[in-house]
């Protein structure tokens, strides 16, 4: 190493001359430095190159006879070690600079301010020994020779650095990590090369080193400007963004306080454009928009009642004009010229519209999209008001979810109060209460239920809301042991017995023990003297059946629901009806199921292969009124092949009127529903699906990807599963709400 930087010093010296120089000029150009701190390091540089310029001279010259060469010897290295302390001096006034500036001291510590005296005694000391020789002197042939107190002009160049280092090092927190880690290099590494140099005699490694960390430093302090300016350039955005918040927060309130007095203006129910412009930004976020886009359609869906013609004074913002202006166009007149933010802005505002109506029951609505898509509606944003719709409408016990009996009812006159309904199922229920008359004249007191089914839970009484819900009323008992029978199929009352007076029960004490199985219930009532059981046939077992307390003159107070944790089996019912069953067809690999409810039934799991074939013939039953009462097919994984069975994963649920759940953890589903040429209406389709047809479903399978395709009644439906959970067995069941499917076959 040595050897050869003695071979080739004075290239490199020339090299690193150079590059110190152009380091000097470009910091000459710099304008992001303090003007004081910039002229210091110009400085710096500078001496870094004219120290290596000299010792070049020096090595060049050694020797050398004539009075060139006499002159020459003598002055290059003067100027070494002349510059050698000038350098220590001026990289302390770059210190003191930093501390200042940076540190913000107001008193420069007394180790930098004796270092500056040190040095310039140090640069005194160099003059003097022109005349003395005490550090160097020279032979007759012009040649360099140590002077025998040579050692003591390393005491500045060495110890004067650690001191300045130990007064940086204690404010370093204030400096960056570029600054510091150059001030670091150009501290220690001339000590290390001066402390190599006393005993590699010869070669200039210590003045090297000099110029070295000279471009370090410059390096370093550009990197630091670098990171000064991207700091500043982050703070810079932010306070844009933080700006741009603002402003958009003021356009939000002027936004809401406009609406507002609009919908005060205007009678218009306070709220509805809130509720509008927030089911529109649903609507785009599920549609995988930016937040920026959802933005723009909340506010135009916000100022939508304000009309196209208003909104196009606000120049700054045209889509806002733009998007209510198409709002009302159909889709399937203009497709996809509307503009993307009126087709979301048209279901947006119909589902607002119709979910905002009380006598609109959620199934009506989700009805509505699956109808109109495509039609009025865009057939993408309609499916996603339908996935927003699914949950509520998914469930039909939905309604004890939600509703809780009250726990006490006046009802002077019959029927003036009911309670909502209790949902008769399976699982056995027992409902209690205390009865008292309101009345001590009126003689005739009396509690009684009311049996009935509706899409909310509740009884109606005027004929909107009846048509609306669907409501449909069986019959009402009395807890005389009187019943009337209106659209029960068959209803019987019988076990009769009057209550002994010695009997334990409390004589305004009441008890109710309803069960269900299939389309029978059965209903146990203990009360007002009498015990005594209700047989009632349902007009189907797709219809759902909820019990309502009512009566007249009466004041019933703790009212309880409980489950008895008792379940009605098949034997639990006397039948007094003809079971319904429209299985009554060919049987093929997978035995035919009826399905009475949502997802009430389903086939046994069948792996699915790759391009296999799954045929089966279905048929809704006659109280199908839903274009979902179909038939629905479900990809899965159980440890059993079972559906619901152990470890149950549930990766895609299609329904054959154009309907998908989505994906979830355990899948990702890419859905695509179109209507062909053959479709010609809704109300064709679901004809045609009480009629009954054969179905077609194919299935891809490669790996953990399945790609399901079918074409029912001109809807095509293909949906790509891509399974997540690592499952190499899948299974298919068919199962689906108000429909029969009779013939499954497997290809």
């Amino acid at each position: 190493m040595f050897n050869f930087i003695r071979q080739n010093q004075l290239d490199i010296m020339l090299f690193l001359c150079g590059m110190c120089t152009a380091m000097a000029a470009m910091l000459f150009i710099t304008k992001f430095l303090p003007r004081k701190r910039r002229w210091i390091l110009i400085c710096m540089e500078i001496e870094a190159t004219l120290l290596l310029f000299f010792d070049r001279l020096a090595y060049i010259y050694a020797g050398t006879p004539g009075a060139v060469g006499y002159i020459m010897v003598r002055l290059s290295n003067f100027m070494v070690f002349f510059i050698t302390g000038g350098i220590v001096f001026i990289f302390n006034q770059y210190l003191i600079d930093l501390l200042t500036s940076e540190a913000k001291l107001k008193v420069i510590p007394r180790r930098l301010t004796f270092v500056g005296i040190a040095s310039i005694i140090e640069m005194l000391l160099v003059i003097l020994n022109v005349f003395l020789g005490f550090y160097y002197n020279f032979d007759t042939t012009n040649r360099y020779h140590r002077g025998s107190a040579f050692l003591f002009c390393y005491i500045v160049p060495i110890f004067c650095p650690i001191l300045q280092f130990s007064a940086i090092h204690k404010y370093r927190r204030s400096f960056s990590h570029f600054i510091y880690a150059a001030i670091f290099l150009y501290i220690f590494a001339p000590i290390v090369m001066g402390i190599i140099q006393i005993f590699a005699y010869g070669i200039s490694i210590v003045n090297m080193a000099m110029v070295l960390v000279s471009v370090f430093l410059y390096f370093f302090t550009y990197l630091d400007i670098n990171a000064e300016a991207e700091k500043a350039h982050s703070l810079e955005i932010q306070l844009l963004k933080s700006e741009q918040q603002s402003m958009e927060m003021l356009f939000g309130e002027a936004a809401s306080a406009f609406v507002n007095a609009l919908e005060k203006q205007t009678k218009t129910p306070l709220g509805h454009s809130e509720r509008n412009a927030q089911i529109a930004r649903r609507i785009a976020r599920l549609s995988g928009k930016r937040d920026e886009e959802c933005d723009k359609i909340y506010y135009a869906a916000l100022l939508s009642d304000a009309g196209a013609d208003s909104l196009s004074y606000i120049h700054a913002y045209p889509f806002l004009s733009e998007t209510v202006s198409h709002a009302e166009d159909r889709y399937d007149e203009h497709g996809a010229g509307i503009p993307e933010y009126a087709r979301i802005l048209a279901v947006a505002k119909e589902y607002e519209r119709m979910t905002s109506d009380n006598a609109v029951p959620r199934f009506i609505v989700r009805e509505k999209f699956i109808r109109e898509a495509g039609a009025k509606y865009d057939p993408i944003f309609s499916q996603i008001a339908v996935r927003m719709m699914y949950s509520e409408t998914n469930s039909q016990d939905i309604i004890e979810n939600v509703r809780r009996v009250a726990p006490e009812l006046v009802s002077q006159a019959y029927r003036e109060s009911v309670t909502v309904g209790i949902p008769v199922l399976q699982a056995e229920k027992e409902i209690s209460f205390e009865c008292a008359s309101i009345d001590s004249e009126n003689p005739f007191s009396l509690p009684s239920l009311i049996l009935f089914d509706s899409f909310d839970g509740l009884v109606h009484n005027e004929p909107r809301t009846i048509e609306s819900f669907r409501y449909l009323e069986y019959g009402e008992i009395w807890f005389d042991s009187r019943f009337i029978s209106t659209s029960a199929k068959n209803m019987e009352v019988r076990n009769v017995s009057e209550l002994a007076e010695t009997d334990s029960e409390s004589s305004d004490s009441c008890r109710v023990v309803c069960s269900r199985f299939e389309d029978h219930l059965l209903i146990k009532l203990c009360g007002a003297g009498k015990t005594f059981e209700v047989i009632v046939a349902l007009p189907s077992a797709s219809k759902s059946a909820y019990i309502a307390l009512t009566g007249e003159n009466v004041n019933l107070t703790n009212i309880s629901v409980l489950e008895t944790g008792k379940n009605a089996e098949s034997t639990s019912i006397p039948r007094i009806a003809e079971k319904i069953d429209y299985t009554d067809r060919i049987e093929s690999d997978l035995p035919n199921i009826q399905i009475d409810s949502p997802l009430a039934s389903f086939t046994g799991g069948v792996e699915v292969k790759d391009k296999m074939v799954l045929l089966f013939h279905t048929r809704s039953l006659p109280e199908a009124n839903l274009v979902w009462h179909c038939p629905y097919i479900v990809l899965y994984s159980s440890d059993d092949k079972k559906m619901h069975g152990k470890n149950y994963h549930e990766y895609a649920m299609i329904k054959l009127d154009g309907e998908d759940n989505g994906s979830n953890s355990f899948a990702t589903n890419s859905f695509m529903m179109k209507k062909t040429e053959s479709f010609k209406s809704w109300t064709d389709w679901e004809n045609q699906n009480k009629t009954g047809y054969e179905c077609h479903v194919e299935f891809f399978k490669e790996k953990n990807t399945v790609t399901l395709k079918t074409h029912n009644k001109g809807i095509y439906i293909q949906n790509v599963t891509t399974v997540l959970d690592g499952s190499k067995e899948i299974f298919v069941s068919l199962t689906g709400d108000q429909c029969a499917l009779t013939d499954i076959r497997i290809r």
